[in-house]
């Protein structure tokens, strides 16, 4: 008996040293970077993406009266706002596309109010290509995937039932139900209509983006989600997404990431069958995936996207989410960004582009009052908000960085991260706009 009690002890003591250990190699990796013989995975000083563009909320806003004054100059039109932002060196425009397709009466999803309900509808994605085509910006769709919205937090399953010809291939049975291969037939098709769709506008696509923050699932494989995949996702507490990046990046490859990649491939692939469809060629076309790192490290990052590419989905770029001001398992924000564009370059051997980044000119309010971390060198007022965003841009262009996108320039609700400040209905630039040289 004694021997068994001595025994878990030394067990229970080898946890213990082992979780203290890893703790403080975290701990000590908040406050270090070195760079050492870096060389960046692509020279991008040249081709750097400005993605200053028409968020998904402008059109509501529009069609709402709302107007903008960024200078001298005054957009009462989504077509006139963004030739401002070409006008301050914004090389291309974005769209995020759900795969509910047409808005509805009210922001209600399953009888649950859903802000996001009605803003990133295809319909929606599809005016934006077209407004894309007209004034000949290249646009950057991102294909979610999602009935309404995905994030790091919050995943949805597709549904299709609007969409006859590939609702059909699930025959009649419930997105919950479907094998790996049956969802990857559905989602090849569905890229192939939704690639089809976008190009037929007249636009041009340079890069797509496949997913929104999917470090925790894609088209329903996900945590917290029933599917027939991998019956463990759904039981899987939400807290664990603040664990598995850090202390369990294996058990992510094995019983998620796998899976996603296989998923990603399928709609790849139903995309690129659409320029051959059109006969438009699809050469230099560059595919992206967009997770989050305010739960992740450096390392399980790099992990990620190794993780597409050992299980079928080639990317040309990996995307990230960059939010100083947010709360983080980091400490300085500064250096886990660098490490973690520098690790996926040494890693990965990709550029970095940032799908999300921005910074508060001042206190948060709303659902993001939570967003007021100060980062440090930089006040929270317009001044600091503008030489964050430069600074980022600096160093990115000499690191490996592809480009960044200043996420919702133009929306209200983003409240102090917005470029605009907004008094009844008129968005009137802040510096970080007005002094913004193309």
């Amino acid at each position: 008996m004694k021997q068994r009690k001595s025994g878990k002890k030394t067990v229970l003591s080898v946890i213990a040293l082992a979780l203290v250990a890893a703790l403080g190699f975290v701990f000590w990796n908040q406050f270090v970077y070195l760079e050492g013989n870096y060389t960046p995975a692509e020279d991008t000083s040249e081709s750097f993406r400005t993605a200053l563009s028409l968020s998904p909320f402008s059109l509501p806003q529009f069609e709402k009266g709302y107007t903008f004054k960024v200078g001298n100059k005054t957009a009462s039109t989504p077509e006139k706002l963004q030739t401002i932002y070409r006008e301050k060196g914004a090389t291309e425009m974005y769209c995020r596309i759900a795969t509910k397709r047409h808005v509805t009466q009210e922001d209600v999803t399953d009888g649950e109010p859903d802000s996001n309900a009605n803003v990133h509808t295809f319909d929606q994605g599809i005016e934006l290509c077209k407004i894309a085509a007209k004034l000949h910006v290249p646009i950057n769709p991102e294909i979610m995937c999602a009935y309404t919205y995905m994030d790091m937090e919050t995943q949805q399953a597709p549904r299709f039932e609007k969409y006859p010809e590939i609702y059909a291939l699930q025959n009649g049975r419930d997105w919950t139900e479907l094998t790996l291969e049956e969802i990857c037939a559905v989602l090849e098709a569905y890229g192939a209509f939704v690639g089809e769709a976008i190009l037929k506008t007249g636009c041009t696509v340079n890069d797509w983006n496949l997913g929104n923050e999917a470090n925790f699932g894609f088209e329903g494989i996900s945590l917290g989600l029933k599917t027939a995949v991998n019956p463990k996702l759904e039981k899987l507490p939400d807290f664990m997404r603040y664990i598995l990046p850090t202390f369990a990046v294996g058990w992510l490859e094995r019983n998620l990431w796998q899976y996603d990649a296989k998923a990603y491939a399928a709609v790849k692939s139903g995309i690129l069958s659409a320029y051959d469809k059109l006969g438009i060629d699809a050469s230099g076309v560059r595919f992206s995936t967009h997770i989050a790192t305010v739960v992740a490290t450096p390392k399980s990052c790099a992990a990620f996207f190794n993780c597409m590419k050992k299980n079928s989905y080639e990317m040309e770029t990996a995307g990230i989410s960059y939010y100083p001001s947010a709360p983080s398992l980091y400490l300085n924000k500064e250096i886990r960004f660098k490490k973690t564009v520098t690790a996926i370059n040494r890693k990965c051997g990709l550029s970095v582009f940032i799908g999300e980044f921005s910074y508060p000119s001042g206190e948060m309010d709303g659902p993001f009052a939570g967003w007021s971390k100060k980062m440090k060198g930089y006040e929270m007022d317009q001044a600091g908000q503008a030489a964050l965003y430069a600074d980022v841009i600096s160093w990115g262009k000499t690191h490996g960085l592809a480009g960044i996108r200043y996420w919702a320039p133009d929306f209200e609700g983003w409240y102090a991260m917005s470029m605009c400040e907004f008094n009844n209905k008129v968005g009137t630039a802040k510096e970080i706009l007005t002094e913004m040289q193309a």
